[in-house]
């Protein structure tokens, strides 16, 4: 074996600031792919409870006005309800 093939085999010596370099683009890594999956999840949400949604909002517009009243909602309500955005 010569020299420059037991040199080869030999660790690295540490670099400190590659180090943390790795460390930093690991981590942004991992932030960017949670922010994908997150996005993908907003959009399957969108899709797939599109029905889910327009059955609510069309259950609640098949109520009176009288009934809309006794559940503490107005006809106005019934779009934030089905969205999910009204909170009582």
């Amino acid at each position: 074996m010569t020299k420059a093939e037991a040199a080869l085999l030999l660790p690295l010596p540490r670099n400190p600031a590659a180090e943390q370099i790795a460390a930093l683009r690991e981590a942004a890594g991992r932030a960017n792919q949670a922010k994908l999956l997150q996005g993908l999840a907003r959009i399957a949400d969108v899709v797939f409870g599109w029905p889910a949604r327009a059955r609510v909002r069309a259950e609640l517009a098949s109520l009176s006005d009288r009934e809309l009243t006794d559940i503490g909602l107005t006809r106005g309500d019934l779009d934030a309800v089905s969205k999910g955005d009204l909170a009582r």
